[in-house]
């Protein structure tokens, strides 16, 4: 995750896992199929605000692709260097190199042995101030043939909502696949919540092995899984560790 000045939405106690499960299995969404639309030739592109949302968004996903020889692009949007602030005990530019180090390792562990990562290095909680520079990124960069996921635009989040604004109107420009996954939208929503479109929720099975790698990639993250100091807990809280365990991979297309 990125910046501690978060909105009102992921503040508070989350919603529960199994709540959600509960309710998912009764919601029965779509189920996507890879041979329909990301096949083995097609370039997965993971649009990623921070270092660890490309876990935590689709890292079942990428595996999956690897593991069918799929090509993988990371678009690093930030570094996530804001995640510690207030905290004496590192800097913005060391955390910021401590948390690509984690993104690498996090990476290999979902099957990529030289990861490919296109930084930006946006500016971590302030990426809506540079939405034209990252819209000029992904313009040049993608091309009709993608598959390209990033966060959900209506996630709760700043840098999650601005990232997949722009992921989405790229996208539509140049023709790609593209599907948005929410991540702190299980936080602070609720089933059955009016704000969520359940209507294009699509779920993406997980085989168990693929599903062992996200949890092994996000156990990588260690900055964000430790606790910051004495006074500030962890940034990523049990509830998000338990929905990176579930099997089920869910975007809305």
């Amino acid at each position: 995750m990125g910046a501690l000045d978060l909105p009102g939405l992921i503040q508070g106690e989350a919603t529960n896992s199994l709540v959600w499960r509960h309710w998912l299995d009764g919601l029965r969404c779509h189920e996507l199929s890879l041979q329909d639309w990301l096949p083995a030739h097609a370039r997965l592109v993971i649009v990623a605000p921070h270092p660890d949302d490309e876990v935590l968004a689709c890292g079942g996903l990428i595996a999956t692709h690897v593991a069918q020889g799929g090509q993988v692009l990371i678009v690093a949007v930030t570094d996530g260097e804001a995640s510690h602030d207030g905290t004496p005990s590192i800097t913005r530019d060391d955390l910021a190199w401590l948390r690509r180090n984690e993104r690498r390792q996090g990476l290999r562990l979902l099957g990529l042995r030289q990861p490919a990562v296109l930084s930006c290095a946006l500016e971590d909680g302030r990426v809506q101030r540079h939405e034209q520079v990252l819209l000029g990124r992904l313009m040049s960069l993608l091309k009709p043939t993608d598959v390209v996921v990033s966060t959900w635009e209506n996630d709760g989040h700043p840098d999650h909502d601005t990232t997949g604004q722009v992921a989405r109107t790229a996208c539509t420009a140049r023709g790609c696949v593209y599907l948005a996954a929410p991540v702190w939208m299980w936080h602070w929503a609720t089933p059955g919540d009016a704000r969520i479109p359940w209507g294009r929720l699509s779920g993406l099975p997980l085989a168990a092995e693929d599903g062992l790698r996200k949890q092994a990639a996000l156990s990588a993250h260690r900055s964000q899984l430790c606790p910051r100091s004495v006074d500030l807990g962890t940034v990523l809280d049990p509830a998000i560790v338990e929905r990176a365990a579930w099997r089920t991979e869910y975007y809305f297309v």
